[in-house]
Order: structure tokens, then C-alpha cells, then sequence
């Protein structure tokens, strides 16, 4: 008995068929090579001090959450972490190469500012806010050339250690 195909129907489900069997394959390779690739290990530590880590970048929202107690507006501890952000920052201009320029700046700020809580708007002041400024250029760059700015803020409301309330946005 020959095997053939009847109809052209039989041929476009073949095709399909044939089609399916090619997507399949690949996506079992994708899944295959999702599984078993080799992700970047973070750094530790340790690590070289001109190289980003992730051990001291958890040290330093380890510090400002857990260590640094208080850092809502009015109390000690929102000083001692202006402080510690800003011995650090100076520690990062001493380690910097010749070719960078590093300027730090620490300005003391008072204000208000209004927000909607649960329908109705209140306004929240606050005073005497310590708020520190790092910039990193090139030793040839003017004040008008393009910049970046990543910032952060590392007061946190009561009740929260302030880890992920932007803890981890000011954990170099």
C-alpha cells in the first residue's frame, strides 16, 4: 500500500504540522539555553573599588536602614545619615584619578509642600533638611555641558527602616 497524499488538504496539514514541529524545536532550545545560561555573579564586597557591588551596595542600606535609627524629619538619625552619605561620597573624591573632577555640596533647606491624602489636601512642612549634592565630570568639562542626575532621598517614614523606601536608591 503507497502512502500519498490524497488531498490538498492533506498537504497544507502536513505543512502545518511540519511548521509546529520547527517552532517547537526552537523553543525548546530558547527554554534550554534560559535554563542552563550562566548569569553574572555579583560582586562582592571585596570587589575591586573602580567596579560597582552589590556586597557594598547592600552595606550601605544595611547602614542607613537598619544601623542609622530615626531618619524621620526632626530626629538624630536623619543627621547621622547626611553624615555617613557624605563621609562616603568624600571617601569616593579622595579614590578619584586625576582626569575627574568631584565636587560635594551640602545645603541646609526649609519648605512645605501640599499633598492629597484620602480625598483631602493637607500640607506637611519640614526644616532645617540637609540635602547633599555629588557631581562627577571630566577635569575639561564646562557647567553647561549635558549631565546626569540620579538622586535619592533618605529620610523614611516612621515605622519603616526605609530599606526600600529609597534606601536602596542612595546604596551605591
Amino acid at each position: 500500500m503507497a502512502v500519498g497524499f490524497g488531498s490538498s488538504e492533506d498537504v497544507s496539514g502536513f505543512k502545518f504540522l511540519f511548521l509546529m514541529t520547527i517552532v517547537y524545536g526552537l523553543m525548546s532550545m530558547l527554554t534550554y539555553s534560559v535554563i542552563h545560561m550562566n548569569f553574572i555573579n555579583p560582586l562582592h564586597i571585596d570587589a575591586p573599588r573602580d567596579r560597582f557591588s552589590e556586597g557594598r551596595a547592600i552595606q550601605h542600606v544595611r547602614m542607613l536602614s537598619q544601623e542609622i535609627d530615626g531618619r524621620q524629619e526632626g530626629r538624630p538619625g536623619l543627621k547621622k545619615a547626611a553624615d555617613y552619605i557624605k563621609t562616603e561620597l568624600e571617601l569616593i573624591k579622595d579614590r578619584a584619578t586625576s582626569n575627574v573632577r568631584i565636587e560635594i555640596e551640602e545645603s541646609t533647606v526649609s519648605g512645605s509642600f501640599n499633598m492629597n491624602f484620602l480625598g483631602h489636601y493637607i500640607a506637611l512642612g519640614y526644616r532645617n533638611h540637609t540635602n547633599i549634592i555629588m557631581r562627577i565630570s571630566s577635569i575639561d568639562s564646562k557647567d553647561t555641558d549635558p549631565s546626569v542626575l540620579v538622586n535619592g532621598h533618605f529620610d523614611s517614614p516612621l515605622g519603616s527602616p526605609g530599606a526600600g523606601d529609597c534606601g536602596s536608591c542612595v546604596g551605591w
